[in-house]
C-alpha cells in the first residue's frame, strides 16, 4: 500500500478493541460496506457483524463480502455464500476450493479488511472468528492487532477489495448472478472511477 497524507490512524492492541470499533463503524454505514477475510466463522463475532449487515441492506446499503474458501473449509458450509446472497449480502468466496490439485490453491487470500463508505478502512491480523476476540480459547489468549484508517489511505484498501472481487467473479462459476456490481460501485464512488 503506498504512503498517504491526510489519513488518521487508530491502533487497536487487541481483537476485543478492534471488534468494538469495527461494529461502531459498520453501524454508521450509509452507502456501502466491503469485507474481505481469510476466515469467517459463525459465533459471537461474526453473528454480531452479520446482524448489522442484514439490517443495513434493508436500508439500501450495498454490502459485499468475500472470504477465502479454503480458509473457511472447516468454519463455513461450502454453500454459505448462497445464504448471504439470499439475504442481499453480495458474496463470492475467493479461491474456490476444489478437490483437484491446482495452482489456484497456492494463491490464498489472507487479507483482513473492511471498508465503510470509502471513508473508513480497517486492516489487521484479526479474522472474523471468536478466538480473535478471546470468546473462545483455541490456542490460549489470542493477541493480534489492527488499525482503523480514516482518509486518503482508504482508497488503497478499496482498490485491493475490488481487485479481489473482480478476480473471484472471474473464477467462481456461481458469480454470474453478481454481474454489474462494478458499474453500480463506480456510480456511487466517483472518486475511484480511474480504478475501473
Amino acid at each position: 500500500m503506498p504512503s498517504y497524507q491526510n489519513t488518521k490512524v487508530t491502533y487497536y492492541k487487541i481483537g476485543e478493541e478492534y471488534h468494538e470499533a469495527l461494529i461502531d463503524s459498520l453501524k454508521s454505514a450509509k452507502e456501502y460496506i466491503f469485507m474481505e477475510y481469510f476466515i469467517i466463522e459463525e459465533g459471537k463475532m461474526w453473528n454480531s457483524i452479520h446482524e448489522i449487515l442484514k439490517e443495513k441492506v434493508k436500508y439500501g446499503v450495498k454490502v459485499y463480502v468475500t472470504y477465502d474458501d479454503f480458509g473457511c473449509i472447516t468454519t463455513l458450509d461450502e454453500n454459505y455464500y448462497k445464504q448471504l446472497n439470499k439475504e442481499s449480502i453480495k458474496c463470492i468466496p475467493s479461491n474456490k476450493f476444489t478437490a483437484v490439485m491446482s495452482n489456484i490453491h497456492n494463491n490464498r487470500d489472507h487479507r483482513k479488511i473492511t471498508i465503510v463508505d470509502g471513508k473508513v478502512g480497517f486492516t489487521s491480523g484479526i479474522n472474523i472468528a471468536d478466538e480473535y476476540i478471546n470468546v473462545k480459547v483455541k490456542h490460549g489468549h489470542w493477541k493480534d492487532t489492527g488499525i482503523k484508517l480514516e482518509g486518503n489511505a482508504v482508497k488503497s484498501l478499496t482498490a485491493l477489495f475490488l481487485e479481489t472481487m473482480n478476480n473471484s467473479e472471474l473464477i467462481t462459476e456461481k458469480a454470474t448472478k453478481l454481474k454489474g456490481w462494478k458499474k453500480l460501485l463506480a456510480e456511487s464512488m466517483k472518486d475511484f472511477s480511474p480504478l475501473f
